[in-house]
């Protein structure tokens, strides 16, 4: 696994754990215990004959620079992978260090200043047979049991940044005003099938809304937009997913920090890209704090529209992303943002997540009423393992879990097991009813089927769910989702996380999108989701390990994978045939005509 490494992190830690060690020998020593001298042997070896304050000195410096670098060693070999809390991870690996100590570089310190002491430029303090078989080892091992936990508790996330300390964002000079900014080359008047990828801006917290974990920032993009922007023409595509970080942008009620997207947005023009905007991926800003709060959805509600008004141009929206998987990891699993375990949390998140989808397409289409909503969503499936009717209750209600936050957006009532769920858990009579009569939200509604291999589950025979891997595949599943909701369906989210079986994969996507669009479903996109590489999905975001996952069109240092190479050759032969789909109002329009009209 390669991973990321916070460097100066990991050296400060290294640097900071030797120092801890001098110190604690400096106290012993003064308090009249016969420990050793670990710094002055060292400063020996590089001046033998010189000043005495001079040669500690030099060899204060060198046991703080060995002490970095074996703090970098740490964090890209080590850190993480030892099933221990990060001050016993640490002292643990201390234990290498301490034996090259005692057989390697302590009998050859010995012999490298053994010359010095004959010739009568060094003094070096006779020990006894016990201090040397005992004493400094013991001391050895002491001052390696402090760095190693002063390092170990030190460097612990080397991706994200503390949620109460945001950085801030990167605000480029516009070449020319927002308005006036001319396009080097215009898209098609009219989408149509549309080729996209993205670029990853998860930012949930975790450790219980103290970590942030930006994937902008991990992955690079704040520093890199433009070039990323331009990766994307160099594919040959014209539509992405992108993110505002709202975190970062919505700073308020009323207050807006849009220097970076300003920055953005022009350049998106200026290239022809058309955006697909995700204005709410995993997370909210501290100051709304989760999605428990009452306040959630008027909130975003008020950025969906300011955000309309600063970019009328922008005509694609994903208002809320994957509300399901969103609404799950932060409050059923507690994995994300308020962590909560139980079931009236994920109703209340839910219901708070819809709203606000809800109100967020009216926001946006109060400035621009020609809005179309992309609402990605992972497509998901449990198979029961057995014919136990416990194993088959729990994937039926899983079957039905998983469509909730839908079925809210647009409308569709839910199953009389899962409206009795939800009245148990907090949705008042009234709540579902005000959802059940805001159905003109579908009607400029395109769904989103996300796919990747842990999206099939297994209900196993104690009622746990575990992944099962590719076994119906996105055929099926979209289809499942098509048939409820009767929306035209984009391929919204996939990789692998193999970059050696990812072109397999993408081309095996790629054919589900095929099979279906020939069975009649309307199908208006396909994406390979990110653009780059991202960093610590192996973990699903829980936790800042820094582990670099090889999912992307690009690495981190922006040079192609091989799937990218497979999807630019997959659109260049693809697009020309494309070239004939229905616009998307054409598509959209063909959804709304009743079913014997032509709907399917």
């Amino acid at each position: 696994m390669i991973r990321q490494v916070a460097y100066g992190r990991a050296m400060m830690a290294g640097a900071l754990g030797a120092l801890a060690w001098v110190a604690l020998t400096l106290l012993l020593r003064t308090l009249g215990l016969p420990v050793p001298d670990m710094v002055d042997p060292v400063g020996a070896v590089a001046l033998p004959g010189g000043d005495s304050l001079l040669r500690w000195a030099v060899g204060l410096a060198l046991h703080l620079a060995v002490g970095a670098l074996w703090g970098l060693v740490y964090a890209y070999f080590v850190f993480s992978l030892l099933p221990l809390p990060p001050v016993l991870q640490g002292v643990a690996f201390a234990m290498g260090p301490l034996l090259l100590a005692l057989f390697v570089l302590r009998p050859q310190l010995r012999l490298m200043l053994a010359g010095a002491v004959e010739a009568g430029l060094l003094v070096r303090p006779a020990l006894s047979r016990q201090a040397e078989m005992i004493g400094v080892p013991a001391a050895l091992f002491v001052g390696h049991l402090v760095w190693g936990a002063i390092l170990g508790a030190l460097y612990t996330h080397p991706t994200g940044y503390p949620a109460a300390k945001p950085p801030r964002l990167p605000a480029p000079k516009l070449s020319a005003p927002r308005d006036l900014i001319i396009p080097r080359e215009q898209p098609p008047p009219e989408d149509r099938f549309m080729f996209a990828t993205g670029i990853e801006g998860s930012y949930p917290t975790i450790e219980h809304g103290r970590w942030r974990m930006d994937q902008m920032q991990s992955c690079g993009h704040y520093t890199h937009w433009r070039q990323d922007l331009a990766l994307v023409r160099e594919l040959g595509l014209r539509h992405l997913r992108y993110g505002p970080p709202l975190h970062l942008v919505f700073r308020g009620p009323g207050q807006y920090d849009w220097g970076f997207m300003d920055a953005v947005c022009a350049e998106m023009r200026r290239l022809g890209i058309v955006p697909i905007m995700d204005l709410c991926h995993f997370g909210l800003p501290d100051w709304l704090g989760n999605f428990q709060n009452p306040d959630l959805a008027p909130a975003l509600a008020e950025f969906a529209g300011a955000f309309a008004r600063r970019y009328p141009w922008v005509k694609l929206y994903t208002p809320v992303n994957e509300m399901y998987v969103c609404t799950k990891l932060s409050a059923l699993e507690g994995v994300w943002n308020e962590q909560a375990r139980d079931e009236r949390s994920f109703v209340t998140a839910v219901r708070h997540v819809a709203k606000a989808a809800v109100l967020m397409a009216q926001a946006i289409r109060a400035v621009r009423p020609d809005a179309i909503f992309i609402n990605s969503e992972s497509g998901e499936f449990f198979q029961p393992s057995t014919p136990d009717p416990h194993v088959q209750r729990i994937a039926a209600f899983e079957n039905e879990r998983r469509f909730l936050p839908l079925d809210l957006l647009y409308a569709h009532p839910v199953a009389d097991t899962m409206r009795a769920h939800l009245r148990a858990h907090g949705m008042p009579d009234e709540e579902y009813a005000w959802f059940m009569n805001q159905g003109d939200v579908h009607s400029r509604a395109i769904l989103g089927v996300d796919y990747y291999v842990w999206n099939e589950k297994l209900i196993d025979s104690t009622g746990r769910a575990q992944t099962l891997g590719e076994l119906f595949g996105w055929y099926v599943v979209a289809q499942q989702y098509y048939e409820r909701y009767r929306r035209p369906l984009m391929h919204t989210e996939t990789n692998h996380q193999d970059a050696r079986e990812a072109p397999r994969w993408l081309w095996r996507q790629w054919h589900n999108v095929q099979l279906l669009r020939q069975a009649g479903v309307p199908i208006v996109g396909f994406t390979w989701y990110s653009l780059t590489d991202q960093i610590d999905w192996d973990a699903g975001l829980a936790v800042s390990r820094g582990n670099i996952n090889p999912v992307g069109l690009f690495d981190l240092n922006r040079d192609p994978r091989l799937v990218g190479q497979a999807y630019r050759h997959l659109v260049r032969v693809f697009e020309p045939a494309m070239a004939g789909d229905p616009t998307l109002e054409q598509v959209l329009a063909r959804a709304a005509a009743p079913r014997g009209d032509g709907g399917r």
